[in-house]
This record gives C-alpha cells, structure tokens and sequence, in this order.
C-alpha cells in the first residue's frame, strides 16, 4: 500500500490543509527549516495528495469549504491510519476540536498560533509516529517473546494460588481467602489484557485470517451486554445499549466483538459511578459504534446517581468506525483506537 512506502528524504513531510493562504504560509515558514513542507488549499486536493504520496503530519483546518474537515480527516485515517494530525482551530472553536480528537486527530493548534507549541507538538507527534512504525516494523520473534514472558509469570502464580486454595481447604482464615480471590481475579484480568494485546498486534501484522461477512450489530452488542452488564450492575453502574435493530455491517463478527469488548470492559473496570453506555449509528460509509463512561451531564445515560461517596465522574468517550461493505483488498489493521487512558 503506498503509505508504507519509504520517503525518499531524510526531512519529515509534513501537509498543511487550510483555506486560508495566510494560515499555510504561516505555518510553512514556521516549519520548513526542519521538514519538508506541502500545501493544500482544500480537503479534495489535501487527499489527492496523501493517496499519492506519504506524509508523516497533517494540519488540517475542521471548517473549510467543500468537503468538511471531519470527512477529510476520516478519509485520511483510512489512507494511512499512522499519519498524525493536528487541527488547526480558531478562537471559540473548542468544540470543534474536541469532535476533531474524538476522530483521533493527535492534538491542535489554536489561533493564533504560538510559535513554540506549534514546533513541540510537530516534534512530539513525529516521535509518536516514529515509536508506532518502529513497533510494526519489530521481528516475529518479539511478539513470541512477549507472549511467553508475560504469560509464564501468571500462569505460575495462578497454578500456585490454585494450590494453596486446594492444601488449605480447612485451614485457610476468610481473609486468606479474600487475598487469594484477589490474585486470581488480578491474574485472570491481566492474562486477558495480554491476550489482547498479542491479538491486536497480531491483527496488525495482518497474520490472523479475516472472515468477512455480515453482522448484525444490535445483536452483538447484546451478546457483549449479557456479559458485562452484570459486572456494571455489580458496581452500582447504569448500563445501556443503543443500536437500530437492522444494523448490518460486512465485517469479521468475531473481530469486531473482540474489539469492541475490550473498550466496553475497560469502561467498566475504570468507571467509578455513573452509567456505560454502547451507542451504534449509521453513517454515508459506515457505522460508528461509540463507548461513553461516566456522568455526562444531564444525560439520561447515567441512571446510577451520584453519591456523596461517589462522585459524578466526567464523561470520557471512545468510538470507532467500520466500513458497512468489505475493502477492495484486505486490511492489514483493525481500527485503530489511540487512547493514553483507558478511555478517553
């Protein structure tokens, strides 16, 4: 795929997006001693561009005429799911921002500019694009290493815990129990977040076969409720799903089930008090599927009041999109959720 492809220079190519020739003159001046500096007036000309060349960082304008900053940025994840994005918003347009990040953009840039943040946030996205491309490009042998590394330790002290359980049947004081409950419930939980994440990575590398074909979303989002909404429920959390019953995606059900669950069971590990909410939507080129946790306010998601022992906690989100029919040739990622807490 040509976003894989190498760049012939050793300067970093950065594009600038922006209606406004002021704005790209700007930032092509403040940035063009330490990278190599492209132009684009519009979204459509900004994605002729990426299609046909790499890029490592994209500014982008959210509120330019023709096609909508949103849509450029969404069609931009699609070309290279790696290229970092910062959007470029003016004064009062926070809002627009957020919806930005949301759409996993790395960060932005407010108006007007400051020379020294913006020439930070262009070196700390390069570095993240720089980590993530080094990860994919490791060995084979890394990810067995890990596997075995990370397993065996667990595997151990879950056998051992087993057998203390088993010796100390009649011996064993309510609080020993208590703590041994704790280590296999610990165990149990990390070995599924290496597993996880040794299926994701693996996904990425594309080695796991994809089988593609139609999925009912509702019903599996049900399934995963079934599941985890006893937990939430047992943590004194609201719990609902959201999803028109004739939701149908061409995609790898049981992928898109175990990625989903994974976000939905980090909202409930890490929410305190408030509601975790699944919402699926149609859109022009796919459903998103979007996980929000907390108390948002006023929202009727939350139907776990606060408490004074339990305070509202602050909405966090996370979504994802699929694609409702297959791509022409295989994907070699799943989608991509970038999110330095668990949710966010």
């Amino acid at each position: 795929m040509h976003w894989l492809a190498l760049v012939t220079t050793d300067r970093p190519r950065i594009l600038i997006v922006d209606d406004e020739r002021g704005v790209r003159e700007s930032l092509r001046a403040l940035l063009n001693r330490e990278c190599e500096v492209l132009t684009a007036a519009t979204g459509d000309e900004a994605l002729e561009m990426l299609a046909r060349d790499p890029f490592d960082i994209m500014t982008l304008d959210l509120k330019m005429p023709g096609t909508s900053g949103i849509r450029v940025l969404e069609r931009a994840k699609q070309i290279d799911p790696d290229l970092e994005v910062l959007i470029i918003t003016g004064y009062g347009s926070f809002d627009t921002a957020v919806q930005g990040l949301r759409f996993r953009a790395f960060d932005y840039i407010a108006k007007p500019f400051d020379c020294d943040q913006v020439r930070r946030l262009v070196q700390v996205a390069l570095g993240r694009r720089a980590a993530v491309r080094r990860l994919k490009a490791a060995p084979e042998q890394l990810l067995s290493t890990l596997s075995h590394e990370l397993r065996t330790p667990l595997n151990v002290i879950m056998g051992y815990s087993a057998m203390l359980r088993d010796e100390g049947e009649l011996t064993l004081t309510t609080d020993q129990r208590r703590v041994l409950d704790r280590i296999d419930e610990n165990s149990t939980n990390l070995l599924g977040y290496v597993e996880t994440m040794l299926y994701v990575a693996e996904l990425d590398r594309g080695v796991v076969p994809v089988a593609v074909g139609p999925v009912r979303v509702g019903e599996a989002l049900t399934r995963l409720g079934a599941d985890l909404e006893p937990r939430a429920r047992a943590k004194e959390l609201g719990w609902r799903l959201e999803a028109p019953a004739d939701l149908v995606i061409a995609s790898d059900g049981d992928k898109l089930f175990r990625l989903v669950r994974t976000l939905a069971d980090n909202a409930v590990r890490f929410t305190a008090a408030g509601a975790v909410v699944l919402v699926a939507w149609p859109g022009p080129d796919g459903i998103t599927i979007e996980i929000v946790s907390g108390s948002p306010g006023g929202s009727s998601a939350c139907s776990a009041a606060p408490s004074p022992s339990r305070p509202a906690a602050p909405a966090r989100r996370v979504s994802c999109a699929f694609p409702t029919s297959p791509p022409r040739t295989p994907s070699r990622a799943a989608p991509r959720l970038d999110t330095p807490d668990p949710l966010r």
